[in-house]
């Protein structure tokens, strides 16, 4: 009788194991690595929005961590490069 009740609740415990890493951990890891994909294959031109919310056109990388954006003609920022939310297809 009580090596069934040990054997459900391991059945439970690996149950909720399996339901957190399905709804929590892997979806997250996809997140990641579909942000990492993006970051390495950004080239100069191509436009970006930021994690601020800001859209421009990569101008240049200035070594592997920072990118110049133009937002604007006259008007250059720099931005961590990790801080690229997505391209912008607008």
């Amino acid at each position: 009788m009580v090596d069934q009740e040990i054997v459900i609740q391991g059945l439970v415990v690996l149950g909720v194991l399996v339901v957190a890493y399905v709804s929590l951990i892997r979806p997250q890891i996809k997140r990641i690595t579909d942000n990492d994909r993006l970051l390495s294959s950004l080239n100069v031109g191509d436009r970006v929005v930021t994690g601020g919310g800001l859209i421009g056109k990569i101008a240049r990388f200035e070594g592997a961590r920072i990118v110049e954006i133009e937002l604007s003609n006259a008007m250059r920022v720099q931005a961590l490069r990790s801080r690229i939310e997505e391209k912008f297809e607008g």
